[in-house]
């Protein structure tokens, strides 16, 4: 239960983009890079990086390894691509971190899977204030079903629920059920189950999903068909991932329960 709970939002989390210049930076040259990029001059923007990258920026360099990664203004090269995220961690710019971390996790880009290089790669970006690293890095903790790792996880995730992260609090959540489940406790199940709905109220859309989930399968709550199909028709509607297949999912179990049962077999 608690491996399945974690990688599901493991992989919800796993979006990276190109990183905007921050609100406080006088950089002129990033803010022309940004108008490229609205401007879908993905090339004049890959150029311009590569002059501000030859002089050291970690952020440029961080976004060239992102438009390297996905074929936008130069040519798809994955393993360029993580050449360029380590150039930019190596200088300690957090979200080449947070990038490297995710991938070690997944495997993917080229990359084995290496749950003790994702957790260095996370922690360096936790210590760099990354609060999306902290998050994934205390999903990674509680994965590993040690109590050492639980209370770890748990000091990453406190201060950020203090704060009203949503990720953060249902990352906290997911871990109450899991653990209520793995205890046979059914006070952390419903403190869980609480939070999640509180969350779904407020159209947090992982916690939708879950609550969706939750009433398709009815392994937590009692079955609910009809709202999973609500909540699912609503998030296929603004084409969140996975809502279309989890809507068709549920509309034939509607379909299945709606069929007459099929006559007893007539005794010879």
């Amino acid at each position: 239960m608690k491996k399945i709970l974690f990688a599901g939002l493991i992989a919800l989390s796993s979006q990276f983009a190109f990183a905007e210049a921050p609100a406080n930076s006088t950089d002129p040259e990033f803010a022309k890079i940004e108008a490229m990029v609205k401007a879908k001059n993905l090339t004049g923007a890959y150029q311009a990086l590569e002059k501000l990258a030859k002089q050291g920026n970690a952020q440029a360099i961080y976004n060239l390894g992102y438009l390297t990664q996905t074929g936008q203004g130069t040519a798809k090269n994955e393993k360029k691509a993580i050449e360029l995220y380590e150039q930019a961690a190596n200088k300690g710019y957090p979200v080449a971190n947070y990038v490297l971390g995710k991938n070690y996790i997944a495997g993917s880009m080229g990359l084995k899977a290496d749950p003790a290089k994702a957790k260095q790669y996370l922690e360096k970006a936790s210590s760099q204030g990354f609060e999306d690293a902290s998050i994934d890095l205390a999903v990674l903790l509680f994965s590993e079903n040690k109590p050492e790792s639980d209370k770890a996880g748990l000091a990453k995730l406190d201060p950020l629920v203090k704060k009203g992260n949503f990720q953060a609090m249902h990352a906290k959540a997911l871990y109450d059920i899991s653990t209520g489940f793995k205890n046979k406790d059914e006070k952390p199940i419903q403190q869980g189950l609480n939070s999640i709905q509180d969350l779904a109220k407020k159209g947090y859309i992982p916690a939708l999903m879950a609550v969706g989930n939750m009433f398709a399968n009815g392994n937590i709550i009692p079955q609910n068909l009809t709202e999973a199909q609500k909540i699912f028709t609503a998030l296929a509607k603004e084409n969140v991932p996975q809502a279309k297949e989890s809507l068709a999912t549920v509309n034939k179990m509607i379909a299945e329960q709606a069929k007459p049962p099929k006559p007893a077999a007539k005794k010879s």
